[in-house]
């Protein structure tokens, strides 16, 4: 097994990850873009919480940009669901990339997964 931080084979600063913010309607919309890791789950978490700081009607969070999801971004993601439970919260996962690993692991039901934008608001009102 090799150690992924220390091997030269996996250069530092290989994951990148980008949140950007909207409001739609009073629920806030994280869009996520890139990996979603152990190394970028930490600002991936932060994003969260400061969303969550706004005090909104609901959070959405839309994976469609991420390219790799690990488990590390999918504990994240439950976390951010306990933190939201006083506000609306569902998941856009609409690519293999996302919406197979939470489909396998059973967490698609948990984290109120929606294929689309447009899906995840109705489902918040």
């Amino acid at each position: 097994m090799t150690d992924e931080i220390n091997n030269p084979a996996f250069p530092a600063g290989r994951s990148v990850v980008s949140v950007s913010s909207d409001v739609v309607d009073g629920v806030v919309v994280l869009s996520v873009h890139d990996v979603v890791d152990a190394a970028t789950a930490p600002q991936f978490d932060t994003a969260i919480a400061d969303a969550l700081g706004r005090a909104p009607a609901g959070l959405i969070i839309d994976l469609s940009e991420v390219t790799f999801l690990a488990s590390a971004g999918m504990t994240v993601l439950m976390k951010a669901r306990e933190r939201a439970a006083d506000v609306g919260f569902a998941v856009v996962a609409n690519t293999p990339a996302t919406s197979r690993p939470l489909t396998v692991l059973g967490l698609d039901s948990e984290l109120s997964v929606c294929a689309d934008l447009g899906e995840a608001l109705n489902r918040l009102r």
